[in-house]
């Protein structure tokens, strides 16, 4: 298998949240814990309803594949896309567009104070403290 780690992503046969995997998918056991969980349900619930439930009816069968077969290849196909689109990142060593310095300069940071607990305000440019400190543009989580 072929595994590597930089800065806290990582990449495994091509697939993986790293600047140069050729697909994006996150490799989080518990996203993927999550993901599997919420496939198996849909498909659960496409068989049962499927092969049991509505077996007897013809217009329950007609309901079933005109609505619900339909909706449910649209869910699994959105939970497709969601799992695998990638969200965007910040590059390593990225810094701010200079016409933006002095805007987020300005701008006051609010940020949580690990020492006295609550909530601090600061001045000045945000940085990821998972990203070593990388440069967070404004908007970002």
């Amino acid at each position: 298998s072929k595994t590597s780690t930089m800065g806290g992503r990582s990449t495994l046969w091509g697939f993986g949240t790293d600047f140069t995997s050729q697909k994006w998918l996150s490799l989080d056991p518990c996203g993927i814990l999550c993901v599997s969980l919420s496939i198996s349900i849909h498909l659960f619930a496409l068989f049962a309803l499927g092969f049991t439930m509505i077996s007897h009816y013809l217009l329950s069968q007609i309901l079933y594949a005109l609505l619900y077969v339909p909706f449910s290849a649209l869910a699994l196909a959105s939970l497709f896309m969601a799992t695998t689109t990638d969200p965007g990142a910040v590059p390593m060593g990225a810094r701010p567009i200079p016409a933006n310095l002095a805007s987020e300069s300005d701008s006051i940071v609010t940020e949580r104070d690990t020492v006295r607990g609550g909530l601090r305000r600061r001045r000045g440019i945000r940085r990821c403290r998972k990203c070593n400190d990388n440069y967070k543009p404004p908007r970002a989580h």
